[in-house]
């Protein structure tokens, strides 16, 4: 691996490849076999080996005294190279800079540019910095590389330019530029640059507002006028001045010279008098304001458009309505006075009043329709006009016009009449049936239906109507009309017939309940549940507490007359073979094990599908007659079954209560 290249003069690590120290700039081409003319061409070892390279390091110019000594001495290079202790900066010197002055143009995109001649004279690689002295915030100051080998010359380019999407004002100045070096920033060389940065933009646009004036009965007027100069970096001066083709025009400009700033725009008040034209005539008027600078003028245009009113005339007598305008709330008639004024005429004056009405929709009434007005006397006449009401709930507004004439003129006077009629009494009513949610256990409900017209401003009158959403319920009204005042309630009363649900069971019902005046119509709803009873519970456990209270009846009736039987006497008959006591026996054995089946049967209850009690029902049946064959087959006639009949009763009791225990969904 390549050692680093330390730097000799201020001990920094460099890449072994550098050419120059990355902080004192020292050359190190004069290193080891590299080095000026006069070195030794063997790199030396040892202490004296690192004394030499230090010499080569100090950077002496070629052809100095003692360079060659400092080249080819093989101790310590310090004693032989003159100024070899000092620091880089220390051995730095003012660059040699020429020219001391330069002259430099900037445009926007347009750099300026200048050369100046430097020259190294320390006896270090020296690297020279150019940059300007308090610059302006605009301007960016460039240059080519300047690093210098000791004593090197060359000429380098210095670069000034404006920062992008800046506006630099037209302006010329000067600026200190210093060229120091970057080992002693106190050897510096001083510049002077003469920098220009020209005029450069359009000229400034001039706009007025508004663009189109109108003068009705008036001579004066005023309008803004605007110079932009904000795309230019120089600035303007106009005297201002307004013409008109006519030359009838008189215009205050304030202020009458305007200074636009560069990159600014600038408002004028512009203030004009013109002479009115003749009566129920126009006029329009074109002024121009211009403003003229050495780059040439600018200028915006204003149209004035005046009008003056024709002039009426003197009217012999006036006419005036008392109120003008007339407003009626639920009625379709009004009331209002027509004032004839003739107090302007020494003489009395006939006339006649009439009314008009461009919608046709208003009648009028006066109380006099002709009559004569006195000299110098205003009259008063009651008129009364009457129209339409419009719809409920809405207002309608009617124009119309009272005119009087003397039979050479009209006078008219005009006049509105508002009519609001109010709302229909259904918009604001309510409909409430309680209770909302009614439960019962029988067919029929009855529910309270409330007709509100307390908002209402007039009598509400209602049919009723309900219906069940399944359509099978009877709904009836005590009242199906119900008229009610404004302000009050109606209470009427509903009742619902619905047949019941199955048994056990609950069903749910939505009623609803309207109420209509014909045009329009207001509804509630309500709920009815009915909940029926499940009888089959209990008549499961009649009937099968019925069957086994029978089927055990039936056992014991063959014992209830005083028969006694002999049992042992019976068993040894029946061991010997005896046919009839065999049958008797197994008779009483049937029936003995037909009354157990009966409380099997009652135990039955206690389950929720009833197979126990059926099952227990058939096997009681079964065996019941299967003992009845068997004791008239063998013995020839009932002798302990004639309880049969009433032990099969109890069976089929018994069984139908097992069918009633079964769930409803699968019975």
């Amino acid at each position: 691996m390549t050692a680093e290249r330390i730097c000799d003069v201020c001990g920094t690590a460099n890449p072994p490849t550098a050419e120059f120290c990355r902080v004192c700039d020292t050359y190190f081409g004069w290193d080891g076999e590299h080095g000026p003319p006069g070195a030794t061409g063997a790199p030396a070892s040892g202490p004296a080996a690192a004394g030499t390279t230090t010499a080569h390091a100090g950077g002496s110019p070629l052809g100095t005294p003692g360079f060659g000594a400092a080249g080819a001495g093989t101790g310590t290079a310090t004693g032989t190279a003159p100024g070899s202790d000092l620091r880089p900066e220390e051995r730095a010197e003012v660059p040699v800079v020429s020219p001391d002055h330069a002259a430099v143009v900037v445009g926007p995109d347009a750099p300026g540019s200048f050369t100046l001649s430097l020259k190294n004279a320390s006896p270090v690689v020296d690297g020279m910095v150019v940059h300007a002295v308090a610059p302006p915030p605009w301007l960016v100051v460039t240059h080519d590389d300047a690093n210098l080998m000791p004593g090197e010359g060359r000429a380098v380019t210095v670069t000034l330019a404006a920062r992008p999407e800046v506006l630099v004002v037209a302006q010329t100045l000067e600026v200190p530029v210093l060229v120091r070096s970057s080992l002693d920033p106190t050897k510096a060389a001083k510049v002077t640059v003469h920098l220009t940065v020209p005029p450069y933009g359009p000229p400034p646009t001039m706009t007025a507002r508004p663009h189109l004036l109108q003068l009705t009965d008036e001579t004066a007027g005023s309008f803004t006028v605007t110079l932009d100069n904000r795309a230019a970096n120089h600035p303007r001066h106009y005297p201002l001045v307004v013409q008109d083709a006519e030359d009838v025009v008189r215009a205050d400009v304030v202020p009458p010279s305007v200074d636009v700033p560069a990159g600014e725009a600038v408002d004028v008040r512009v203030r004009f008098t013109a002479p009115a034209p003749e009566a129920g005539r126009d006029v329009t008027r074109q002024l121009t304001v211009t403003g003229e600078d050495p780059d040439g003028p600018v200028s915006a245009t204003v149209t004035v458009v005046q009008r003056t009113s024709p002039e009426e005339e003197p009217e012999p007598f006036t006419v005036r309505l008392d109120p003008s305008h007339l407003h009626v709330v639920g009625t379709e008639t009004a009331a209002f006075d027509v004032i004839v004024d003739n107090r302007a005429a020494d003489d009395g004056l006939g006339v006649e009043v009439a009314g008009r009405d461009p919608q046709r929709l208003v009648a009028f009434s006066f109380g006099h329709s002709r009559f004569v007005v006195p000299g110098g006397k205003a009259m008063r006449v009651h008129a009364l006009v009457r129209t339409s009401a419009p719809a409920p709930g809405t207002a309608a507004s009617r124009p119309f016009s009272v005119v009087v004439t003397d039979g050479e003129r009209e006078v008219e006077a005009t006049g509105m009449l508002d009519v609001t009629a109010p709302a229909a009494p259904i918009t604001t009513a309510r409909l409430l049936v309680q209770p909302a949610n009614l439960t019962t256990q029988g067919r029929q409900g009855t529910y309270a239906v409330d007709v509100d017209n307390r908002a209402g401003a007039s009598t509400l009158q209602v049919s009723l109507s309900a219906a069940d959403d399944s359509g099978r319920a009877r709904l009836t009204f005590s009242h199906p009309q119900v008229a009610v005042p404004a302000g009050q309630v109606g209470r009427v009363q509903l009742t619902v017939d619905a047949p019941l649900p199955a048994g056990g069971t609950t069903a749910q019902r939505s009623v609803k309940v309207v109420a209509s005046d014909g045009s329009r119509s207001v509804e509630a709803q309500a709920t009815l549940t009915q909940t029926a009873r499940d009888w089959r519970p209990v008549a499961k456990r009649w009937f099968v507490w019925l069957g086994a209270i029978a089927v055990i009846l039936g056992t014991l009736v063959p014992w209830l007359g005083g028969r006694v039987v002999d049992f042992e006497l019976l068993v040894q008959r029946a061991s010997d073979g005896d046919e009839v006591a065999i049958g008797l026996a197994a008779a009483i054995g049937s029936t003995v094990l037909v009354a157990v089946l009966a409380l099997v049967m009652l135990l039955g209850l206690n389950g929720s599908g009833g197979r126990l009690i059926r099952g227990s029902a058939i096997l009681i049946a079964l065996l019941a007659v299967g003992a009845l064959v068997v004791e008239s087959t063998v013995v020839g006639a009932p002798v302990v079954t004639t309880g049969v009949p009433v032990i099969l009763t109890g069976a089929v009791l018994g069984f139908i209560g097992g069918v009633l225990a079964r769930p409803r969904a699968s019975g």
